[in-house]
């Protein structure tokens, strides 16, 4: 058996088992997932950057079960591995851009996902350009990618997921971009990745989107925003004006399975405070 077969074998098998969690909820006796909530590691960049495995150790003793990353930190892939099981921190999801996923790109991305034991490729950014002005022509052509992208991840036993930033939620030939994507994708081969605050700062009515396609949003980013028009204004979960309860209240229809808690820029000196206050917020939540 080759490396890329055996990749293939395995990943599908561990795919299977990683999602298992998902699965739990309405089972009598077993804890809600959605409790068991995970972390990207931009909020704690420059912590992990510095110590890997003394943050993820302190993420894990905050409570955090899975984590979306990229990369290795300079670490070998298996004795990475192996240390985030030991410390009861599972890889969950990573990803990048449309344009890295490209040719050789994409199945390269998908091996190093596979080698973690990831569950979810991520698509971080579905277009070639800025996004500024898209046409028609430009949406179709994503919308194509996507599907070519999510068929051979799924040949690899990997889910494949689309992020939103703001841009998917400007009008196109009087329809929401993000709509026609959901409404042209095929829910076997992608899902959504919703960014709970580029949907608020794109002026989306999430929830009523969430309505019109069901089960369709496996992960979440649990993004706050201050009170500012500034696109950029990032903060910690549950220090904002993001209305949580309301948005996790469609957990059910909107299919979530993994809340993941983001925080774009956090200060350095504040990282792991404030994913420490995210977690225990949302830990507080009744949802």
């Amino acid at each position: 058996m080759n490396r890329r077969t055996y990749i293939r074998t395995a990943g599908t098998a561990l795919s299977g088992l990683a999602l298992a969690p998902s699965m739990y909820h309405g089972c009598s006796g077993m804890k809600d997932p959605l409790h068991q909530i995970g972390l990207i590691t931009n909020v704690v960049q420059e912590s992990i950057r510095q110590d890997p495995r003394g943050t993820l150790s302190r993420l894990a003793e905050m409570g955090y079960s899975y984590l979306e990353f990229g990369g290795t930190w300079g670490e070998d892939p298996g004795s990475l591995l192996s240390f985030m099981k030991g410390i009861g921190i599972l890889p969950l999801a990573g990803g990048t851009s449309m344009a890295a996923l490209q040719g050789d790109g994409l199945q390269q991305s998908i091996e190093d996902a596979l080698t973690m034991e990831k569950s979810y490729l991520v698509c971080y950014w579905p277009w070639m350009d800025s996004a500024e002005n898209l046409t028609t022509d430009q949406v179709k052509r994503a919308v194509d990618q996507l599907q070519e992208i999510g068929e051979a991840c799924n040949s690899y036993g990997l889910r494949f997921a689309m992020h939103n930033h703001e841009k998917e939620f400007q009008q196109l030939e009087g329809e929401l971009v993000y709509n026609y994507i959901l409404d042209h994708t095929d829910p076997e081969l992608v899902t959504m990745e919703v960014d709970l605050y580029w949907a608020y700062k794109g002026g989306a009515d999430i929830g009523e989107i969430f309505k019109a396609h069901p089960g369709r949003f496996e992960l979440v980013h649990v993004k706050d925003s201050t009170d500012s028009s500034d696109m950029r204004s990032f903060a910690c979960v549950g220090s904002g004006i993001l209305d949580f309860p309301d948005l996790l209240s469609y957990r059910d229809v909107a299919g979530f399975r993994h809340l993941i808690v983001e925080h774009d820029q956090p200060q350095p000196e504040e990282e792991l405070e404030c994913a420490r206050s995210s977690l225990v917020y949302l830990q507080g939540l009744k949802f």
